[in-house]
């Protein structure tokens, strides 16, 4: 999750580091419900505390591990090239959505959240889970088809 918030490896295992010293340091407060919800907002908080403006996962093609588990690998030079192009044109995509919904896709597909564990996380009904993902999808699709690419990943 922390490396699909922030794009970049050192950046993710800081935020890693950093959500699991603030996570000991309330512990107190942690009121024995879900766990991993719990831990991911205390990791989205702390991204959006130390983010500038916007999110950073739009990054240069230098991180070519991360893109590769948004792609699948090609099996010859060619086709790895054109999948890590697709990669980061979808990073890219993901990036300018708006904060809401990038969000609640973040947590739903890269930290593998149920949706009541994002309600919790975020604070927001399950309807407003479901709503904002279900926008999320379709404004990236939306977005992915535009781009010409003719089929969705």
């Amino acid at each position: 999750m922390a490396r699909a918030l922030t794009g970049d490896r050192q950046a993710a295992e800081d935020l890693v580091q950093e959500s699991v010293l603030r996570g000991l340091r309330y512990f107190d407060s942690y009121r024995g419900d879900d766990f991993k919800s719990w831990m991911a907002a205390i990791m989205r908080n702390l991204h959006r505390d130390q983010a500038p403006t916007g999110s950073k996962m739009v990054q240069a093609a230098g991180d070519e591990e991360w893109m590769m588990q948004i792609a699948d690998p090609a099996p010859n030079p060619e086709q790895r090239v054109l999948a890590a192009d697709r990669a980061v044109r979808l990073r890219e995509m993901v990036a300018k959505l708006p904060a809401g919904l990038r969000e609640v896709l973040v947590l739903r597909e890269f930290g593998e959240l149920s949706y009541a564990q994002i309600a919790n996380a975020l604070a927001l009904p399950l309807g407003t889970v479901m709503s904002r993902l279900s926008r999320a999808r379709e404004d990236l699709r939306t977005a992915w088809l535009a781009s010409g690419e003719g089929r969705v990943p």
